[in-house]
């Protein structure tokens, strides 16, 4: 278990490291954009890739908190959210990208639909092994 949360820790360091990195550590500070409105609201949620990026972030997470279901996606939606900040400030800090208080949107966005894959991956998953099991035991 160790390894694994070292990994997963390495991963969110390099991570935000890959920002500073990306413009050779070269910051020029810039002031992030926290206009938030419906429409930008709306827009927002058409930011595919930071959708798909924090459902696989929020998946992730949920393998190093392997408590009762209610506290493990609490936390990884927790630290799904939170990295979603740190890139933010991290594209603010650098300087290159788009430092956005609605960015927050589509990484929430992208938490759900984590929250529910896992939830219907960790049902599926219970059925099967129940049936595997009713059938090896002879009560098919």
């Amino acid at each position: 278990m160790r390894g694994r949360r070292f990994a997963y820790a390495a991963f969110v360091v390099v991570g935000l490291l890959y920002f500073p990195a990306r413009v050779g550590f070269h910051l020029s500070p810039r002031a992030c954009q926290v206009a938030l409105d419906v429409p930008l609201a709306l827009h927002s949620l058409t930011n595919y890739p930071h959708i798909i990026l924090f459902t696989i972030f929020f998946v992730m997470s949920t393998r190093q908190f392997l408590a009762s279901t209610g506290s493990t996606f609490l936390l990884a939606g927790l630290m799904t959210l939170v990295m979603g900040a740190l890139v933010e400030a991290a594209e603010g800090i650098t300087g290159r990208g788009n430092c956005r208080l609605r960015d927050l949107i589509p990484d929430s966005a992208g938490a759900v639909i984590g929250a529910v894959g896992v939830y219907f991956w960790a049902k599926a998953r219970t059925f099967v092994l129940s049936r595997r099991e009713r059938t090896v035991s002879g009560h098919a």
